[in-house]
């Protein structure tokens, strides 16, 4: 079936690895983000209810990059529309200076405008 879209889908998890800042190992990759909040998309169920000490790491084009830090508590977890994979919601609880900018930047590339607005 043909899609029939005037905008570009852009998914998040081509784009943005999240990894557990103790151990520098892929988690999954990030889904979704709000203010106080994010969802990833995992190979493995993660356990609910703990916490986790997460980064991100962000190209800065020169193959250097930035890693934002941050703790986040797993809220839900549920398998995905494709079995071979896991969505789990998570609240963030600590993070660096870095993560709200993130955040903003985010919401503003992936916000759907209409011309002339």
């Amino acid at each position: 079936m043909q899609e029939r879209r005037d905008l570009t889908r852009h998914y998040l998890s081509d784009y943005l690895t999240v990894y557990n800042s103790n151990t520098g190992r892929e988690i999954g990759a990030l889904g979704n983000i709000s203010d106080g909040g994010l969802m990833l998309i995992t190979r493995l169920p993660v356990m609910v209810g703990e916490m986790f000490k997460m980064s991100i790491k962000l190209p800065q084009g020169d193959g250097e990059y930035i890693e934002l830090k941050f703790d986040a508590t797993s809220q839900w977890c549920r398998q995905d529309v494709d079995p071979a994979y896991y969505d789990t919601g998570f609240s963030i609880e600590t993070s660096s200076d870095g993560m709200q900018d993130l955040i903003l930047t985010l919401k503003e590339y992936f916000t759907f405008r209409t011309p002339g607005s």
